[in-house]
Protein backbone atom coordinates (compact mmCIF):
# COMPACT_ATOMS: atom_id res chain seq x y z
CA UNK A 1 0.00 0.00 0.00
CA UNK A 2 0.98 3.66 -0.70
CA UNK A 3 2.70 5.12 2.42
CA UNK A 4 0.89 8.30 1.79
CA UNK A 5 -2.62 6.41 2.12
CA UNK A 6 -0.76 4.70 4.99
CA UNK A 7 0.23 8.23 6.73
CA UNK A 8 -3.22 9.83 6.17
CA UNK A 9 -4.97 6.80 7.56
CA UNK A 10 -2.95 6.74 10.78
CA UNK A 11 -3.29 10.97 10.70
CA UNK A 12 -6.72 10.48 10.77
CA UNK A 13 -6.71 7.90 13.44
CA UNK A 14 -4.62 9.56 15.75
CA UNK A 15 -5.89 12.75 15.39
CA UNK A 16 -9.39 11.44 16.39
CA UNK A 17 -7.50 9.67 19.53
CA UNK A 18 -5.59 12.89 20.72
CA UNK A 19 -9.20 14.79 21.08
CA UNK A 20 -10.72 11.84 22.72
CA UNK A 21 -8.52 11.06 25.13
CA UNK A 22 -9.04 14.36 27.12
CA UNK A 23 -12.80 12.91 27.94
CA UNK A 24 -10.78 10.07 29.28
CA UNK A 25 -8.55 11.62 31.25
CA UNK A 26 -10.33 14.75 32.58
CA UNK A 27 -13.72 16.18 32.79
CA UNK A 28 -13.36 18.61 29.89
CA UNK A 29 -13.70 18.05 26.27
CA UNK A 30 -11.30 19.90 24.29
CA UNK A 31 -7.59 19.50 24.83
CA UNK A 32 -6.89 23.11 25.51
CA UNK A 33 -9.12 22.92 28.60
CA UNK A 34 -7.30 20.20 29.89
CA UNK A 35 -3.53 19.85 30.75
CA UNK A 36 -3.19 16.02 31.42
CA UNK A 37 -5.22 15.34 28.06
CA UNK A 38 -3.58 17.90 25.79
CA UNK A 39 -0.14 16.89 26.80
CA UNK A 40 -0.97 13.08 25.94
CA UNK A 41 -2.57 14.12 22.93
CA UNK A 42 1.03 15.92 22.11
CA UNK A 43 3.16 13.24 23.05
CA UNK A 44 1.15 10.95 20.85
CA UNK A 45 1.11 12.96 17.57
CA UNK A 46 4.92 14.25 18.39
CA UNK A 47 5.80 10.39 18.99
CA UNK A 48 4.05 9.42 15.40
CA UNK A 49 5.20 12.43 13.16
CA UNK A 50 8.89 11.77 14.47
CA UNK A 51 8.97 8.19 13.51
CA UNK A 52 7.24 8.99 9.85
CA UNK A 53 9.73 11.96 9.86
CA UNK A 54 12.38 9.44 10.89
CA UNK A 55 11.18 6.53 8.70
CA UNK A 56 9.72 8.31 5.66
CA UNK A 57 9.99 11.18 3.14
CA UNK A 58 8.89 14.91 3.96
CA UNK A 59 5.99 14.52 1.86
CA UNK A 60 4.57 11.48 3.82
CA UNK A 61 4.64 13.91 6.89
CA UNK A 62 3.18 17.04 5.58
CA UNK A 63 0.17 13.96 4.22
CA UNK A 64 0.57 12.63 8.07
CA UNK A 65 0.07 16.09 9.43
CA UNK A 66 -2.80 17.36 7.61
CA UNK A 67 -4.67 14.04 8.35
CA UNK A 68 -4.18 14.46 12.56
CA UNK A 69 -5.46 18.11 11.53
CA UNK A 70 -8.63 16.27 9.94
CA UNK A 71 -8.81 13.49 12.51
CA UNK A 72 -8.93 15.95 15.44
CA UNK A 73 -11.79 18.58 13.70
CA UNK A 74 -13.84 15.41 12.68
CA UNK A 75 -13.70 14.26 16.30
CA UNK A 76 -14.56 17.50 17.26
CA UNK A 77 -17.53 17.82 15.23
CA UNK A 78 -19.09 14.45 14.98
CA UNK A 79 -18.34 13.42 18.96
CA UNK A 80 -19.30 16.96 20.17
CA UNK A 81 -21.94 19.32 21.44
CA UNK A 82 -23.95 21.82 19.59
CA UNK A 83 -21.64 23.75 20.94
CA UNK A 84 -18.75 22.84 19.53
CA UNK A 85 -20.68 22.06 16.35
CA UNK A 86 -21.56 26.00 16.27
CA UNK A 87 -17.91 27.24 16.92
CA UNK A 88 -16.71 24.77 14.01
CA UNK A 89 -14.96 27.44 11.96
CA UNK A 90 -13.24 28.74 15.23
CA UNK A 91 -12.23 25.21 16.44
CA UNK A 92 -10.15 24.72 13.07
CA UNK A 93 -8.11 27.62 13.10
CA UNK A 94 -7.44 26.99 16.84
CA UNK A 95 -6.19 23.63 16.50
CA UNK A 96 -3.82 24.39 13.80
CA UNK A 97 -1.75 24.90 17.32
CA UNK A 98 -1.93 21.29 18.01
CA UNK A 99 0.42 20.67 15.03
CA UNK A 100 2.80 22.83 16.21
CA UNK A 101 4.96 20.68 17.79
CA UNK A 102 4.33 17.37 16.29
CA UNK A 103 5.65 19.29 12.47
CA UNK A 104 8.71 20.41 14.69
CA UNK A 105 9.50 16.55 16.46
CA UNK A 106 8.71 15.26 12.44
CA UNK A 107 11.21 17.55 11.21
CA UNK A 108 13.83 16.76 13.72
CA UNK A 109 13.21 13.19 12.98
CA UNK A 110 14.23 14.03 9.42
CA UNK A 111 16.98 15.74 10.61
CA UNK A 112 18.13 12.87 12.92
CA UNK A 113 17.70 10.29 10.07
CA UNK A 114 19.90 12.59 7.37
CA UNK A 115 22.87 13.32 9.98
CA UNK A 116 22.83 9.45 10.63
CA UNK A 117 22.90 8.41 7.08
CA UNK A 118 25.70 11.52 6.08
CA UNK A 119 27.97 9.81 9.59
CA UNK A 120 27.23 6.24 8.38
CA UNK A 121 28.30 7.16 4.92
CA UNK A 122 31.27 8.51 6.19
CA UNK A 123 32.81 5.93 8.53
CA UNK A 124 31.82 3.15 5.35
CA UNK A 125 32.43 4.86 2.09
CA UNK A 126 32.02 3.05 -0.63
CA UNK A 127 34.84 1.85 -2.76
Amino acid sequence: MNNRIIAGFVGVIAGAISWGVVGLVSDKYEPFDSGIGYLIGQFMLSGIAFRVGYKKKLGDLIVYLVAAYVGMNSYSYIFGGSEQRAWALLGMITTIALIVFPLIFGVIGIIVRNVLQKYNKALNPDP
